[in-house]
C-alpha cells in the first residue's frame, strides 16, 4: 500500500492552489504541480485497484451494489468525473484557449467539494488509523 500518497495529495492540493498566484510565472509553476498532482491520483487509484476492480465486478453482476458501497461508488465516480474536468480544462486552458479559464475554475470548485467529501466519507478509517498507529502512515510502510 502506497500510504505515503495520502498526505502528499493533500500537500500537492494545497501547493497548487497557493503557488497560481503567488510566484512569478505562476501559471507555469501551477501547471507542474498540477501534472504532479495528477501522477499523485493515478498512484492512489493505482493503489486502490482491487477495491476499484471488485465494485466494478459486483456492478455488472446480478446482484448488483449494496446501498452503502453504491453511495460510495458514485461519491468517488463524482470526485473522478471532477478530476478529468479539472485536468482536461486545465490542459486546454494552457493551451492558451482563454475562453477555458471559467470551466477550469468550475472544475476547481467541483474537485475541491468532491474532494471534501471524499475525504469527510473515509474519516472513520483515517480517524482510526491515527489512532491506532499514532500516525496516518501505516506501520511497516
Amino acid at each position: 500500500m502506497l500510504s505515503w500518497i495520502y498526505p502528499a495529495l493533500l500537500v500537492l492540493v494545497l501547493a497548487d492552489l497557493f503557488l497560481i498566484d503567488v510566484l512569478p510565472g505562476g501559471l507555469s509553476v501551477h501547471s507542474l504541480v498540477g501534472l504532479v498532482l495528477v501522477s499523485a491520483v493515478a498512484l492512489h487509484l493505482f493503489d486502490q485497484r482491487a477495491w476499484i476492480s471488485r465494485t466494478v465486478r459486483r456492478a455488472l453482476s446480478r446482484r448488483g451494489l449494496h446501498k452503502a458501497v453504491r453511495r460510495v461508488g458514485v461519491r468517488d465516480g463524482s470526485l473522478l468525473i471532477a478530476g478529468l474536468a479539472l485536468v482536461v480544462t486545465g490542459l486546454v486552458q494552457w493551451s492558451g484557449v482563454p475562453a477555458a479559464k471559467p470551466w477550469h475554475s468550475t472544475a476547481t470548485v467541483a474537485f475541491l467539494i468532491t474532494a471534501g467529501v471524499h475525504l469527510w466519507g473515509n474519516r472513520r478509517r483515517l480517524a482510526h488509523r491515527i489512532r491506532e498507529t499514532g500516525r496516518l502512515f501505516r506501520p511497516g510502510r
